[in-house]
């Protein structure tokens, strides 16, 4: 068995994903992820859930409902931009961790680019973002290096993709 990316996604959020955090599923497509974080973050935590279509958005709602779950996740039917961001999130609420698994669909650079810029200020202190693209998206590596005294970042490659960690700097740092 090859070790893959889709291994690597689900591990970290095993391991980093507790209960009574707020995480945003950025890209989330039919739910899967959504429905694993919202498992994860418990009866007081609460996942963001941004899909595409509203197709996408009532397969999330279904998934969630048949699971038990639909009171911790908020399905949002519309892609990830800052505007909705600020109309889901107000100005002060900070997310403990961002999932953006762009790794199944073709995706411009732009679009990436712009989730990256838009859920970046709203991640708390010591809060990851978890990027998995197709490879080739060469630009992920300027954007960590940009990241500079404002956090740290890692990938991991496999033959499926790429996945980057963002964390940014704690409050303690």
């Amino acid at each position: 068995m090859s070790y893959t990316n889709r291994h690597f996604i689900k591990n970290f959020l095993e391991q980093h994903v507790k209960t009574n955090q707020l995480v945003i599923d950025g890209f989330a497509k039919e739910g899967q992820n959504t429905r694993f974080l919202a498992s994860r973050v418990g009866k007081d935590g609460q996942v963001l859930s941004f899909h595409n279509t509203k197709e996408e958005a009532n397969k999330t709602a279904a998934s969630l409902f048949m699971a038990g779950l639909q009171e911790r996740a908020t399905i949002v039917n519309g892609a990830l931009f800052e505007d909705t961001l600020k109309q889901e999130l107000g100005r002060l609420t900070k997310v403990d961790r961002v999932v953006l698994d762009y790794m199944d669909d073709a995706v411009s650079p732009d679009a990436v680019d712009e989730a990256l810029t838009s859920v970046w200020p709203y991640v708390k202190p010591a809060g990851t973002v978890l990027l998995s693209v197709k490879n080739g998206f060469n630009f992920v590596e300027a954007y960590a290096e940009e990241l500079g005294s404002l956090g740290s970042s890692a990938s991991f490659t496999a033959e499926d993709g790429l996945t980057w960690l963002f964390e940014k700097q704690s409050a303690d740092d």
